[in-house]
């Protein structure tokens, strides 16, 4: 019996052409166009970033650039704006004595919550204030 050519055998029981065949005529792949799969990604259209997620996102950036990035002022004011108002109401609230238990708790909460916001913020300060300070550049106010 003559050696029998397992990969390219035709008489294979198996049906149809074997997968060294099929592989051999296929089309090449480049001939193709590449399917487009860009409208999945809905971009533009997702929900608002808070100003906490965008100061986060500032904050982050910052951090990885080596040069310092234009300033987000009006993120940060809004930001403070937010800070102080919710630390009044928190004093507010402390001051109360007929607040509960549970009260007590969700105060506790919320100052925690603002210590966090407040930490994002002057990390972010800090590094601006970083970069300038390695610039050795010297700044005119007027």
């Amino acid at each position: 019996m003559p050696p029998r050519n397992v990969l390219l055998d035709d008489d294979d029981p198996m049906e149809g052409p074997s997968f060294i065949r099929r592989a051999l005529n296929a089309p090449d792949d480049d001939d193709r166009a590449a399917p487009n799969y860009t409208h999945h990604f809905n971009i533009g259209d997702g929900p608002e970033e808070s100003p906490l997620q965008q100061m986060i996102r500032y904050w982050m950036n910052e951090r990885h650039a080596p040069d310092i990035l234009p300033g987000q002022e009006e993120v940060l004011g809004r930001l403070l704006d937010h800070i102080r108002r919710q630390t009044e109401t928190v004093q507010l609230l402390r001051g109360d004595p007929d607040s509960s238990e549970d009260e007590h708790f969700r105060i506790m909460l919320a100052q925690t919550e603002i210590e966090r916001v407040k930490f994002v913020v002057r990390s972010y300060l800090r590094t601006r204030l970083f970069k300038v300070a390695a610039m050795h550049v010297p700044l005119k106010f007027c």
